[in-house]
């Protein structure tokens, strides 16, 4: 074999050589990348590779912070991940009943408020970062379903009556409501937050066994124990908030019927209100009740904007005949009782929906200011949060750069009030 023959058969095999090896550290490189940009909460052992914590949520000084929108961005792979659970635990004796299809009958709901959801546990992932000026969450949790059938009406043919789902689930097969989240923070006030919160979190504001309750009263309440103290609330609702793309902002302060159920510390921030969830419709000439707002003919809708209703998309019920027949604002009727089957309890595809909803201060004003985008991809609920560090408001909690702050976390899945609780965490900011 020549000289030349030679060395073009050894160069051959150092090229073959080099591409293989590159070929498999380019296979190794696209993968780990692709394993960092697509990391959820159901894959909460590959976190342990990249230091996850289960209280202590660290958040990122961002370079560049990730595009707004509900999608994971890849700069989300290079923060450190807050891996827990939110579990349901009892909430306590309910003592009255709550859902007014229970006509006082004590026997129809469960002693324990949160019985049909106890024992639930929903996984999560929560992830920081901010750019100086705004925080960024994102938080995943797995939810098979996007729940939006919240309290929708239908049609009783045996009494000829329009009624609404239960808001409070009576049983495993009775849930009717959205899906939700909830976040804690403390305020500080003079300098100093409120008594105990550093350690009990969400717990400090809660009181159970309050007593004289009204019919639809809770014992168990949120309000503030001393006076002067403050908690930061953000509240998502899955439909209320659907055109608001924010949560419900809001804050617990003390409460003057401290220690009975008329108590509620709950207050909202000041701006637009985003929902009307008052849907009942009372015919002043029958007394037959029936609900507010209507789209004809729609199927599997879940609230009406009030853009819809400007627009004479949809219709307003002014009119509930003793036979349920409801007649609407463009002088049409609807009869139930001519398609049972599309007004049936729980199944029926033309149910009406119990809100009216509008776009609010959509982040112009402090009602709204924490911003949401949400998107649920078939196994959960991946959510971007952003809100500047110090909004100006008094009721919101200030995120300090290099400080902590503790927190506590609630999802509601397809619940009302019934909660996976998760508190005792820690938001550490760079």
């Amino acid at each position: 074999m020549n000289l030349s023959l030679i060395l073009t058969t050894s160069l051959t095999k150092i090229i073959t050589n080099f591409m293989k090896q590159f070929k498999s550290k380019l296979v190794l490189t696209v993968a780990i990348t692709i394993s960092l940009a697509s990391c959820t909460f159901d894959d909460n052992a590959n976190y342990s590779e990249f230091n996850s914590s289960t209280d202590e949520l660290l958040v990122k000084k961002f370079k560049t912070a990730p595009i707004f929108d509900g999608e994971i961005d890849e700069v989300w792979s290079t923060t450190r991940p807050l891996l827990s659970e939110a579990s349901v635990s009892s909430a306590g004796s309910r003592v009255i009943t709550l859902n007014e299809s229970s006509n006082g009958n004590t026997a129809l709901e469960p002693n324990d408020l949160f019985e049909p959801y106890t024992g639930e546990s929903y996984k999560y992932s929560l992830r920081g970062g901010h750019d100086g000026e705004y925080l960024y969450l994102l938080l995943e949790f797995e939810d098979a379903e996007d729940s939006q059938d919240r309290e929708s009406f239908y049609f009783d043919p045996a009494t000829k009556t329009w009624k609404q789902e239960n808001k409070y689930a009576n049983n495993k097969n009775d849930k009717f409501y959205e899906d939700k989240f909830a976040v804690m923070f403390p305020i500080k006030v003079n300098g100093t937050y409120p008594e105990g919160f550093a350690t009990g979190t969400c717990t400090v504001t809660c009181h159970s066994g309050l007593s004289n309750p009204a019919p639809g009263q809770k014992t168990t309440r949120h309000y503030m124990k001393n006076a002067g103290e403050l908690a930061d609330l953000w509240h998502w609702k899955r439909n209320r908030n659907a055109l608001s793309l924010s949560v419900d902002d809001g804050y617990v302060t003390t409460d003057p019927n401290a220690g009975k159920a008329s108590a509620n510390g709950r207050k909202s921030d000041e701006g637009v209100k985003m929902y009307n969830d008052n849907p009942v419709f009372t015919d002043a000439v029958t007394g037959m009740k029936g609900p507010k707002w209507v789209k004809k003919d729609q199927t599997n809708y879940y609230w009406i904007t009030d853009a819809e209703l400007a627009s004479g998309a949809a219709q307003t019920v002014t009119g509930v005949a003793v036979n349920g027949t409801l007649t609407l604002s463009d002088g049409a009727t609807i009869d139930p009782n001519r398609e049972l089957s599309n007004y049936a309890q729980g199944v029926g595809l033309k149910r009406f929906p119990s809100i009216t909803i509008n776009p609010g201060g959509a982040g112009n004003d402090f009602r709204t200011d924490t911003q949401v985008r949400a998107k649920h991809n078939g196994k959960g609920w991946q959510i971007e949060i952003k809100r500047k560090l110090n909004t100006g408001d008094p009721k919101d909690a200030v995120f300090v750069v290099g400080e902590e702050i503790a927190f506590g976390l609630s999802i509601f899945n397809n619940a009302a009030i019934a909660h996976g609780m998760s508190n005792f965490k820690t938001m550490k900011i760079e």
